[in-house]
């Protein structure tokens, strides 16, 4: 009977490999085959211009189609391209002259103060101060830009249009005011003619949409004076074909563009196939999805994009409010001993992440009321993983933290794996206002994304490292870990270079920390190192890409033309200022606080019940302090990593001292002198326990462990 447990134990080993290696094909096959499935989508098609003038109409405050537009999109809806534009220039909330300037330079940029544009002889008035708005704190919009990578020239109808139409210098090829533009017949000299015509704009689009011989663009271009309103507005072109929604790789959002977008359109247009130089441009080229557009598709497409700026603010206002009203029940559950239900609240917590990113499935930005059904939608969301991770954990003998984090390491897994397809609603990502971040990863869902990836990292190095396979604990958090770099990195899913130079040397301080390899400075360096080469190298694949390049490729092309200090000062800065606002002071102190709790009390009382957290809490450490430098949305990566760890830390604690009272209580509890009976039922409970303590670690040290 003694020889008994060794022999099956002897069985297991072989078993066990196997089982670690087909769940790592099939994770692996899993993913491949979501990455076919994305590949396999049908891409948009290209937008050309068939006519042999193009006529740009700027409108302000033009954030639902107006009775001349609907008039025009009925008459003309299988020849129609539409979607919501961005018009935020450099600042949000500029005034229209800074998105005709941003028109014109095809980059975002400001005016200043200068929001009322004139035009003498041919040339804007103020012209100097216009370029000197630009340049300021490291600006690299290049004014005149679209007039100066055209080959023909660039007519402008009002002083507003002359912003967008004219040379380096400030002359306008063509000028009109919109009186003559009108007595002229609406004439167009010129291949692109940009038109401002304020007040008499729905009538010269009614007039100019009749010609056969000429491709009317209708686009937002700012807020009205005074409104500093920043939302999308309307931007539709009559006629081409196909029709649909338009799209770019700028945004990858169907029925989403940026302005810029039009300006890189519009210098495509006027080159015309000839062999211009390329034009320092932030913009892509537009795109469609084929399909039918109608006024009132279009005014619901344009009320859906403002939901999801305006709506996700209350759903965030309700989670905050239930998030307090949670925190008292938790602090009340611990206090009174119910563990239970403590152990259930931080369950939540763990998964709520996960949820937040689930909202991207359910279309809540199309209800008639977008934030309540977004707060129920979160909510299900969260109760339903909760139930999950809570059956897992029981049923599997794992912590509730990490099968939460893996729920969270999965997600957003699957979510990249389909080209960050659930981003665009989900709650962690950047609103549509702020006219940032547009698909793959921003830095709160990257600081959510890196704090699951190494706790679950760490668990299966201490679980493998128990079972005596050291080789098999640094395989699993290099797959593991450097997967996630890729995976946050790449550029058709998480997109975010600033993930991968703060991850990897996170992965790399771990592999370090677990394999007993002494930590220098110079191997702290050669890890920096090693992440920007990472970086540069995803990034230089993209950019040999082309035109379909996302923003890491298209910051390669800014180093090569001498102007990417621009972006990493302007980066810095936002960061900087991140952290000197009273939030960022404030919330600096309080991290700084937990972190001091989670280092001097929560990981020495888990530290034989968890070997490897104190590593792994130095590497979440490290991703909270370099990605709050390394990231333009500063302290929000601090503030998000601290919350992330410090809930994970917490469901640890809970479930330690929770299972303990469960053992000490009788309900699982195997005596000592039951251990070293005689019977196989005995046995079968020594296993048992020593199952529990191999798996967990959440015995309590005062019984003498098998």
């Amino acid at each position: 009977m003694s020889e008994r447990p060794a022999t099956l134990s002897r069985h297991r080993r072989l078993p066990r490999a196997w089982r670690w290696t087909i769940w790592v094909l099939t994770v692996g096959a899993v993913f491949a085959g979501l990455r076919v499935l994305q590949s396999a989508q049908p891409a948009p098609v290209p937008t050309t211009f068939s006519t042999g003038k193009v006529v740009v109409v700027g409108v302000t405050g033009r954030y639902q189609p107006a009775a001349a537009d609907r008039a025009v999109l009925e008459v003309h809806s299988n020849q129609v391209q539409a979607a919501a534009v961005s018009v935020r220039a450099r600042y949000i909330g500029d005034c229209a002259a800074a998105g005709w300037a941003t028109l014109g330079a095809g980059r975002r940029t400001s005016v200043g103060s200068l929001c009322d544009p004139q035009v003498e002889q041919q040339r804007v008035s103020g012209w100097d101060r216009l370029l000197a708005a630009a340049a300021a704190r490291n600006g690299d919009a290049r004014l005149g830009t679209l007039a100066a990578t055209v080959p023909e020239c660039v007519a402008a109808v009002g002083p507003g249009a002359a912003l967008a139409a004219a040379r380096p210098d400030g002359t306008v090829a063509d000028y009109d005011t919109v009186r003559e533009f009108v007595a002229g017949g609406l004439r167009t000299p010129c291949p692109i003619t940009v038109v401002d015509a304020g007040g008499e704009s729905d009538s010269i689009i009614t007039m100019l949409a009749d010609r056969p011989d000429t491709t009317v663009v209708v686009t937002g271009i700012g807020p009205v004076a005074g409104s500093r309103d920043p939302q999308l507005q309307i931007l539709y072109a009559v006629p081409v074909t196909p029709a649909g929604w338009l799209t770019s790789a700028s945004t990858r959002r169907d029925g989403v563009v940026n302005l810029t977008d039009l300006t890189r359109t519009l210098i495509d247009f006027g080159q015309r196939g000839t062999a211009g130089h390329a034009a320092p441009v932030d913009g892509a080229p537009l795109q469609v999805r084929p399909g039918e557009v109608r006024a009132d598709a279009l005014s619901r497409h344009l009320a859906a994009v403002a939901a999801l700026s305006d709506a996700v603010l209350r759903g965030d206002l309700a989670l905050g409010v239930g998030g307090v009203a949670v925190f008292v029940l938790l602090v009340a559950s611990v206090a009174t001993g119910r563990l239970a239900a403590a152990r259930v609240i931080l369950a939540f917590g763990c998964v709520l992440p996960a949820a937040m990113v689930l909202t991207g499935v359910v279309r809540w930005w199309a209800a008639r009321s977008p934030g309540p059904v977004l707060t129920l939608a979160v909510v299900a969301w969260a109760v339903g993983l909760t139930v999950l991770v809570i059956t897992v954990a029981n049923r599997r003998r794992l912590p509730v933290a990490v099968v939460g984090a893996a729920v969270t390491v999965a997600t957003l897994t699957v979510d990249a794996a389909l080209g960050a397809a659930m981003q665009p609603g989900s709650m962690l990502n950047s609103r549509p206002v702020d006219g940032g971040r547009w698909y793959g990863f921003g830095n709160v869902t990257f600081a959510v994304y890196a704090v699951a990836t190494l706790v679950v990292a760490g668990y299966l190095a201490e679980r493998l490292q128990r079972a005596g396979h050291r080789s098999a604990a640094l395989a699993a958090v290099a797959l593991l870990g450097f997967g996630a770099v890729v995976v946050e990195g790449w550029p058709s899913m998480g997109a975010d270079f600033g993930g991968v130079l703060v991850l990897t040397p996170a992965v790399l301080w771990l592999l370090g920390a677990l394999s007993g390899v002494p930590i220098t400075w110079h191997k702290v360096l050669s890890a920096g190192a090693a992440a920007a080469l990472l970086g540069a190298t995803i990034s230089w694949l993209d950019w040999r890409r082309g035109a379909g390049r996302s923003h890491l490729g298209a910051f390669v092309q800014r180093v090569i033309d001498g102007d990417a200090q621009d972006v990493i000062i302007r980066k810095a800065v936002a960061a900087g200022l991140s952290l000197t606002a009273p939030l960022g002071i404030g919330s600096l102190i309080i991290g700084a606080v937990l972190w001091v709790i989670v280092f001097r009390y929560a990981v020495p009382a888990l530290a034989d019940a968890c070997v490897t957290l104190r590593a792994v809490a130095v590497a979440a450490f490290g991703v909270a302090v370099l990605g709050t430098l390394l990231n333009d949305g500063g302290v929000s990566v601090w503030l998000t990593v601290t919350a992330s760890f410090t809930i994970i830390v917490s469901a640890l604690l809970i479930d330690r001292i929770y299972h303990r009272q469960r053992w000490s209580k009788g309900s699982l509890y195997v005596h000592t002198s039951e251990l070293a009976g005689p019977t196989l039922r005995n046995w079968h409970h020594r296993k048992g326990f020593e199952r529990a303590c191999r798996n967990h670690r959440w015995c309590d040290p005062a019984v003498p462990q098998p």
